[in-house]
């Protein structure tokens, strides 16, 4: 059990090291990239042990309620922690950017209906419960970690811009957090110690990370993500349950 948390916990980040490293602004950053990796290993560790370890668990259910609350207060202390260092991101705020308004806000409610399609998904039995749990705590432990904190740390390490010769590209703190968020979705361990990976999940989770990624930076805050990310949630859960 211990070696399957580990690994779950691990892997995500170190496949993803070499991409980090190759847009590091400079040899400098090595302790923030350490301290990256660190935080988000620790806190997959809380999320997964109350799965693992039934004696951890706080709240009983059908979903991991006890893991995410483990994920809000580590997130909250770290931030709280790193306040300085994350000083010139912080997107741990409600205010807005009145100027990226619209488009975020756009861009936010495009991404909610996408959710709409799950219909054409397995169907699930109704639960109260479930709709609950994915109308809250995702969105609120997610967005707090990795786009409150590590994509926070990422951008103040690591350059602005992808360059290819005379071109430069999206924001390489945007794509790894991304991809990151895709990875911890399609990537497990069995109790086997068996690899497993999905790529549907993969795919569509890095791509909707890119872009809550892309509207907190845009709106500077992880508020429209939060709300987003949960409307999401339910949406696709509640859409499964009703067809």
């Amino acid at each position: 059990m211990i070696l399957k948390i580990l690994l779950e916990s691990a892997v995500p980040v170190l496949l993803l090291l070499p991409l980090i490293f190759i847009f590091a602004k400079d040899k400098n950053q090595i302790k923030t990239i350490v301290l990256f990796v660190l935080i988000f290993i620790c806190y997959q560790i809380l999320l997964k042990i109350p799965l693992e370890y039934k004696a951890f668990q706080i709240i009983n259910g059908k979903r991991n309620w006890t893991g995410k609350l483990f994920g809000i207060s580590f997130g909250l202390l770290t931030y709280l922690l790193l306040y300085q260092k994350l000083k010139p991101f912080n997107f741990l705020r409600f205010k807005q950017d009145k100027k990226a308004l619209l488009k975020t806000i756009l861009v936010s409610s495009i991404l909610i209906c996408t959710a709409f399609f799950s219909y054409f998904d397995t169907r699930t039995d109704f639960n109260i419960e479930i709709l609950a749990f994915q109308l809250t705590m995702p969105g609120i432990d997610e967005e707090i970690m990795f786009r409150g904190i590590l994509l926070a740390l990422l951008l103040t390490c690591l350059q602005d811009k992808i360059r290819i010769k005379d071109k430069t590209f999206g924001n390489p703190s945007v794509l790894i957090i991304g991809i990151l968020f895709g990875l911890v979705h399609g990537f497990s361990v069995t109790d086997g110690l068996e690899l497993r990976f999905e790529f549907y999940p993969f795919i569509w989770t890095s791509v909707s990370g890119y872009i809550l990624s892309w509207i907190t930076i845009e709106s500077k805050s992880i508020l429209l993500p939060i709300l987003s990310h949960n409307m999401i949630n339910f949406i696709q859960t509640l859409m499964k349950m009703i067809k």
